[in-house]
């Protein structure tokens, strides 16, 4: 039998939780109700405070036990991602900055890594088997006003094996309550969990899944990013931390969970029933898709840690308390497909806060042939970070700061001719939350590529940039010390 390794921020959330906290990045909040108040908390915080709001962590919530408690905002801040991925946590006053060097200084130096199978850990501490399964026995929110439910998964990974290959995936997928021991999970078309899913109910037979509903941080990333099927989840979650992730496997499933997550639901999707899911406050801002049916989920086991912390995401309007972290970790996915196509001197990426990290995306590039910016926009339209329910992709060049909105304001505003420079393309990857989606039956959309870049044939006589060059500007400071502190 394996032992329990040590716990460090990264794969436990108390641990994680009380870095934060010792750092000045958390607030306790007691007594909000599980009905809409806890979201209603985290997001008029947010809205105020924007990436410096704290991570809150709700405890004594009316109706429920003392010590069973919702967390939100776990990655709110950079300075929380940073710790999260390891890095030195100065580094996230610079989004640029912090998604070049995870991607130069961390994500190159690291191979995957097996997980660990081990017979026991935390989440083990409590089995609930069959009839005494009860889903809200933790205080499962209602997050947003006008939800259909109370969201038992949210800031959570869905975890289903492929019945044709064996590899298993964890994705991050919404959830909700629908009765003691019965939920029901939205996933949209093309989703690795949904094509999972689908093999088994195609078949008639039910599909084995298991919800990490408290989850612990780098599970909650791992689930989030988007890469390629030949990279397992838990094996990047343990190339990442430089050590395999500790892993226990389910009673009824066999399917693996960390052993340090804070709850965890294991049961069946079942191919011959359904239920009304929906609707949900979604990613975008809107209650989009409408409540439709889904195949129900059938609980089988429950376990949790003595104390148990439930995670949790309201998404909102943007910006919204689990945004940044989407933003970032696309972006570095989007920079690893372009280099993986093959597109040479790419500098860098931003899926803004303000398109939900998903309808507005932009790219750098440093220009080298005729052509070469378009061929960066077509691509980066479609790979798997940016062409799900992409919208505007906008193509800079490498003297423009992807991150800052103004820099690629000012650049579509110069150097794009709207009439030969855009390139607007059809049937695109797209589905029912997509609030410009009005029939169902064809889940596609529009988008356009928007050409930023100097011309390449007038590159070297475009108009000079009038702006103080970066030497001069440094005598300048050097010069006046005490006016640029």
């Amino acid at each position: 039998m394996t032992k329990l390794g040590t716990a460090i921020p990264q794969n436990d959330l108390r641990e994680f939780i009380a870095a934060c906290e010792s750092a000045g990045e958390l607030a306790h909040v007691p007594n909000a109700h599980w009905n809409k108040e806890l979201g209603a908390v985290a997001e008029v915080l947010y809205r105020q405070k924007v990436e410096k709001s704290p991570m809150l962590l709700f405890d004594d919530i009316p109706e429920y036990p003392k010590g069973y408690r919702c967390l939100y905002g776990m990655f709110g801040s950079p300075f929380r991602l940073s710790l999260a991925l390891g890095m030195e946590t100065t580094l996230s006053n610079n989004r640029k900055e912090m998604l070049d060097h995870f991607r130069k200084n961390i994500k190159k130096s690291f191979n995957r890594i097996e997980p660990t199978i081990l017979t026991e850990g935390p989440v083990l501490e409590n089995v609930v088997r069959d009839n005494a399964v009860d889903l809200v026995k933790f205080p499962v929110p209602i997050h947003h006003e006008l939800d259909g439910g109370r969201y038992i998964g949210t800031a959570c990974g869905v975890v289903t094996r492929d019945p044709d290959t064996g590899r298993v995936n964890v994705g991050t997928y919404r959830v909700q309550v629908k009765s003691a021991n019965t939920c029901a999970s939205y996933i949209s078309n093309g989703k690795q969990g949904r094509i999972h899913r689908d093999k088994y109910l195609k078949a008639g037979k039910p599909c084995p899944v298991v919800i990490i509903v408290g989850c612990d941080p780098i599970t909650y990333l791992a689930a989030g990013y988007t890469m390629p099927d030949a990279m397992p989840e838990y094996e990047w979650a343990g190339g990442l931390m430089g050590r395999p992730m500790e892993l226990v496997e389910g009673e009824v499933t066999g399917l693996p969970f960390p052993a340090r997550a804070e709850i965890v639901l294991e049961g069946e999707i079942l191919p011959d029933e359904t239920t009304l899911e929906g609707p949900f406050g979604e990613w975008h801002g809107y209650y989009a898709g409408e409540a439709k049916d889904e195949p129900v989920i059938r609980i089988k086991r429950i376990y949790h840690r003595n104390n148990p912390i439930l995670t949790c995401a309201a998404s909102n309007k943007p910006p919204h308390s689990h945004l940044f972290e989407r933003c970032f970790l696309r972006s570095a996915s989007l920079l690893d497909a372009l280099e993986g196509a093959g597109i040479p001197d790419v500098t860098g990426a931003w899926l803004h806060q303000a398109g939900a990290g998903r309808t507005f995306c932009v790219v750098s590039v440093k220009q080298r042939y005729h052509g070469h910016s378009t061929q960066v926009g077509l691509v980066a339209s479609q790979v798997a970070s940016v062409g799900y329910i992409s919208r505007w992709i906008v193509v800079v060049d490498d003297d423009i700061d992807p991150t800052d909105i103004h820099d690629v304001i000012w650049a579509m505003g110069t150097r794009c001719d709207p009439k030969t420079r855009t390139t607007m393309l059809d049937n695109c990857w797209s589905s029912r939350l997509d609030t410009m989606v009005f029939d169902y039956s064809k889940l596609t959309n529009s988008r356009m590529v928007i050409d930023a870049c100097k011309p390449y044939e007038h590159y070297d006589t475009f108009p000079k940039v009038a702006q103080t060059s970066p030497e001069f500007a440094a005598q300048i400071r050097a010069k006046y010390p005490e006016l640029y502190k």
